[in-house]
């Protein structure tokens, strides 16, 4: 199971050893890079400095500037507005407060690990196209051969619905499996809904239990 690039990792050593994994269960995850299928991909390409390889590492507070940047209407404004649909419900506050303290959690990381994140997904989408070549591996849709169930957030503008179905269509005939969820307020980022959501724990993971159960 994985989440967002979480996720997308997972994807990528399921194909490299499907043997050893029954099946995956993806939320948030995008896997389809394409210009035009996520505007926070095209923005995130176009305001990204070529140079990054050649630094050693990139402050984590860099890295959340830099997806404040792309998309200020989903890693800023729409927090405020949730922060104030979540006034008068105690629950709820104090769910977006754990968010929003998740959030300050900042890591640095390697500039080429940085660089070829953004390169190979992001700017090339060789994932999706089946041409990221991993030793002797070519990965793609067609490579994974396992059960799949990814599950979309509607209302999530990092991970939307257009960068996750033609990565499942393109799987091999019976494998691939696409949900969606509309999205809630009180979870303070759109992105992380599916985790911390209550509609999301009403609603979406009995059913993401029950095929778990189904394929185990």
């Amino acid at each position: 199971m994985g989440h967002s690039l979480g996720g997308t990792l997972a994807v990528i050593l399921a194909a490299l050893d499907p043997p050893r994994i029954r099946g995956l269960v993806l939320l948030s995850t995008p896997l389809c890079f394409a210009p035009g299928s996520c505007r926070f991909r095209d923005r995130l390409v176009a305001m990204t400095p070529a140079n990054l390889s050649t630094i050693d590492v990139l402050p984590g507070s860099l890295l959340s500037f830099l997806a404040v940047v792309a998309a200020p209407e989903t890693f800023l404004w729409s927090r405020l507005v949730d922060i104030v649909l979540s006034t008068g419900d105690p629950r709820a506050l104090m769910v977006h407060a754990r968010v929003e303290r998740w959030a300050l959690d900042e890591f640095p990381l390697p500039g080429r690990l940085v660089h070829e994140i953004l390169e190979w997904p992001y700017h090339e989408n060789r994932l999706c196209a089946g041409t990221l070549r991993i030793g002797d591996q070519l990965l793609g849709p067609a490579a994974l051969r396992l059960p799949v169930l990814a599950v979309a957030n509607t209302a999530d503008a990092v991970a939307p619905r257009q960068s996750i179905a033609p990565f499942i269509d393109a799987m091999p005939t019976g494998f691939g499996e696409l949900d969606e969820y509309p999205g809630e307020t009180s979870v303070g980022l759109q992105h992380l809904a599916l985790l911390v959501g209550r509609e999301a724990h009403r609603a979406v993971w009995p059913r993401i239990f029950s095929w778990l159960h189904a394929h185990g």
